[in-house]
């Protein structure tokens, strides 16, 4: 039998949230800094930090991923338009 102890964290933030980040040059990694605050006052605060490669990795993932979801959007918007016209038609 094999026995892992994992951990998850779930933190959502909202819009007012503060997005910071620093590549350091002596170190080799990247810091990503996420802090929000709730309605009492309490500040959630989350670091991350990784790998030149790694940091990469994500900023190309999530590109890709408000990329493509632009696009969906953007098809959505048209289909909508399109649809809506062909109703005005009939």
């Amino acid at each position: 039998m094999k026995i892992q102890k994992s951990e998850k964290f779930n933190i959502e933030y909202g819009s007012d949230v503060y997005i910071n980040t620093y590549v350091s040059s002596w170190g080799g990694n990247v810091e990503v800094k996420l802090n929000g605050y709730q309605s009492g006052g309490d500040e959630h605060s989350l670091v991350i930090q990784l790998p030149l490669d790694k940091a990469r990795a994500l900023s190309k993932e999530l590109s890709q991923d408000l990329e493509n979801y632009d696009k969906e959007q953007a098809e959505k918007a048209q289909r909508e338009l399109e649809e809506a016209k062909a109703q005005d038609e009939e």
